[in-house]
């Protein structure tokens, strides 16, 4: 099964599509890693970096066949105060992912909702609160919880699109301590590593229902794996905690010395515990008790903090600091080396007595420009400043009052110069440098994109070559469909009205066929006579229809073509195809149990295909049996020879044992004087699909097709009333 998880890297997306996993499915994840924490997952799985209303979300529901959808996301804004709340939560991601399952027929879509959307219980006796209990949410996410649940309620009422939404207790286990809302067992694990009081935030008398993360996941896999589950479902470990409760264990276990009370929230959930009892019926209760979950989280969180403290050493920081020393400082650094070199190659004649060769050109010029071109517009902005700057000091410090170097056009030159080579190359390449990024964005963007759809592009082609050696090996492929029919290419009629059956079942996948066959001699035939079936419809057909009675069957007959049951009436076939032979029906194949979700287009036209190569297997025979009658009856008979007989004789008790289909045999006693009156006189008494032939020992018998003994005296004193004496002879004698 191909189970999609939207954020799969989260404390319970992790633990889930573990636990998934675990049972051999294949786990494909979605998350955009936006939350604070992303835990690697140790087993096999398909990630995909993306937005869950990203529009190519749709390109992995299109390469894979989603079996089921676990919408684990909370895309939402927190609260400014740092409470955690959802202040402002966006549903975009969740209608997206409900459109998609709709639209490629996902089996099942599982939400996971919390208790806070029970909200309080309005008396002692209401708790624990039960499925059916209504949704009263107080809280923020109580509230989101609701409209989750609303949009999944929605999609399944108007698009018939089967939702699960799961109501969790609260989830404590190893891993919540990365999250952003930790919760406060794990809040109290940390004060406990860290050597701190632990602190409750109002009198501690507010309750919960605790689940450990492993009891949960198993009871969501069961329930989501279930497919008679869905609607609205508890998973808790119904026990009722405070959060005094929760301290003072925690205490007891870990030896802490004080407990602090500040003021709390004035708007909270003040008790809480949910009924498991739906979930247990499938088998499913905790594993843990709150004991056994506190200690398992605090060793994980203390193993975690060592491993931490292993990755904080002294060198390895130093080795962060630099590896992320910002990129501004060092331009900054840059800067004020350079200069502090331009000012002592350009001036050090002033202050030292130094000899300096004079190449007549500014330093300062080719400063500016260089940290422009280096550095951008800041940087060369700030040795524009850092160069006028020196130049003013060192004209000053060399005599010239500053009313004299202000009116002096050479000095007003020189600065104009220093801003002017500041400003063109400070621009010139922070316009380059913000084109470079918005195409270097793009390409990013594009690069991203074209590795989304190669990577989808792959999985695609492996599946499609997959399926194309399936196709190829599989029973209606060409190669298997021609193989199976071969068996129905005989020219004995009989045969391939046995053989047909077993094609058709092999092929169509069903068990449920019939073969019935009309008089085509007979203009005015007014019934059809099963010629075969299979053994599962053994004394659920009838044995002669009536067509005048059927309109489905009279129908086929007239339009020569194919019915279809669409309005699925009882007692008639989902399926009946004409058998035609010289512009008239011969026979009618049906169908008459199809699974409902194998009535396709596909389906209808192998249905016709192989209707069609029975038909022309068929003709053949028919064709050769009119050619060759002369050795096949006695002269001016209908009355079969000995060799002929045997043959359909043997195919007659082929049926009987494969498909159940009984037949009586009748002999006539030696009262006849003429073969061809006796012919006559017997085609009258008999039906078109039964049988006149003679033994190797001369004598007369009546084969009737699909006939039980209890039957056949109405056939004895029929041919009675003509003169003609018979009898039924038993299997195994030595009549024949």
């Amino acid at each position: 099964m191909n189970v999609l998880i939207t954020g799969g890297y989260g404390f319970l997306g992790s633990h889930i599509a573990e636990r998934f996993a675990l049972e051999k499915h294949k786990v494909l994840i979605i998350d955009n890693k936006s939350g604070n924490q992303v835990n690697r997952l140790k087993s096999k799985h398909k990630f995909y970096e993306l937005d869950t209303s990203s529009p190519y979300c749709e390109n992995i529901f299109e390469s894979k066949k989603i079996d089921l959808v676990i919408y684990l996301s909370n895309q939402k804004r927190k609260d400014s105060l740092g409470g955690g709340l959802e202040k402002d939560a966006d549903f975009s991601g969740l209608v997206n992912m409900l459109n998609l399952a709709e639209k490629h027929k996902v089996g099942k879509f599982v939400i996971v909702s919390y208790s806070s959307i029970y909200g309080n219980p309005g008396n002692e006796g209401d708790l624990p609160f039960k499925e059916t209990d209504g949704p009263k949410p107080v809280t923020p996410e109580g509230m989101s919880s609701y409209v989750k649940e609303y949009y999944c309620k929605k999609w399944s009422e108007l698009f018939n699109l089967e939702t699960l939404c799961i109501r969790a207790a609260n989830i404590y286990g190893p891993g919540k301590q990365l999250t952003s809302n930790p919760g406060v067992i794990t809040s109290f694990i940390n004060n406990i590593l860290n050597k701190k009081d632990l602190t409750i935030r109002g009198y501690g008398t507010q309750t919960r229902d605790f689940i450990y993360i492993d009891d949960f996941t198993d009871a969501f896999y069961i329930a989501s794996t279930d497919e008679e589950y869905n609607g609205v479902i508890n998973i808790s470990a119904n026990k009722e905690y405070s959060i005094n409760d929760i301290a003072n264990t925690l205490a007891n276990l870990f030896k802490i010395k004080k407990i602090n009370y500040k003021d709390g929230p004035k708007n909270f959930i003040k008790r809480c515990r949910l009924d498991n009892s739906r979930i247990k019926k499938l088998g499913w209760k905790p594993g843990h008790t709150l004991k056994e979950g506190l200690k398992k989280t605090y060793r994980w969180n203390k193993e975690k903090r060592k491993i931490e403290r292993k990755n904080n050493t002294f060198a390895i920081k130093t080795r962060r600091v630099f590896k992320n020393l910002p990129r501004e400082a060092l331009a900054y650094t840059e800067n004020i080396l350079i200069f502090l070199v331009i000012a002592f190659m350009q001036y050090n004649h002033l202050f030292l007595d130094l000899y300096s060769f004079e190449l007549g050109l500014d330093y300062s010029l080719i400063y500016i420009a260089i940290m422009g071109i280096l550095w951008g517009q800041r940087q060369a902005y700030l040795a524009m400043i850092l160069s006028s700057a020196l130049y003013i000091m060192t004209s000053i410090l060399s005599g010239t009052d500053i009313i004299t170097f202000i009116y002096s056009p050479e000095n007003l030159l020189r600065l104009a110069a220093y801003v002017l080579i500041g400003i063109i190359t400070g621009y010139s390449i922070e316009k380059r440098s913000r084109d470079l990024e918005v195409k270097d964005h793009a390409l990013k963007s594009l690069r991203n994109k074209y590795d989304f759809l190669n990577d989808i592009y792959n999985e695609t082609r492996i599946v499609k070559d997959e399926l194309q050696n399936q196709i190829i090996e599989t029973e209606d492929s060409f190669g298997v469909i021609y193989s199976i029919v071969q068996k129905v290419d005989s020219l004995e009629i009989e045969k391939i009205f046995s053989a047909s059956i077993d094609a058709i079942e092999r092929i169509m996948k069903t068990d449920s066929v019939s073969i019935y066959t009309i008089n085509s001699a007979d203009t005015n035939s007014k019934y059809l006579r099963l010629k075969t079936r299979s053994n599962r419809l053994k004394e659920k057909i009838k044995n002669s229809i009536e067509i005048s009675e059927h309109p489905e069957f009279e129908e086929v007959i007239r339009t020569k073509s194919l019915y279809i049951n669409h309005e699925l009436k009882e007692d008639v076939p989902v399926m009946v195809a004409p058998v035609i032979d010289d512009r008239s029906v011969i026979a009618v194949i049906s169908l008459h149990e199809v699974a409902f979700e194998k009535l396709t287009m596909h389906y209808e036209n192998l249905f016709q295909t192989v209707v069609s190569l029975i038909t022309n297997a068929l003709k053949r025979a028919y064709f050769f049996e009119a050619s060759l009658r002369d050795k096949r009856y006695i002269p001016h008979t209908r009355i079969l020879n000995p060799d002929t007989f045997e043959k359909i004789l043997e195919e007659v008790k082929k049926k009987e044992e494969e498909l159940g289909m009984s037949y009586s045999i009748l002999k006539i006693a030696p009262s006849y004087k003429s073969l061809s009156i006796l012919s006559d006189k017997v085609v009258e008494g008999i039906r078109d699909n039964d049988y006149i032939g003679m033994s190797s020992k001369k004598e007369i018998f009546i084969l009737l097709s699909n006939t039980q003994h209890s039957h056949a005296h109405i056939v004895i004193d029929r041919l009675k009333s003509s003169g003609i004496i018979s009898a039924i002879i038993s299997e195994g004698t030595d009549d024949l």
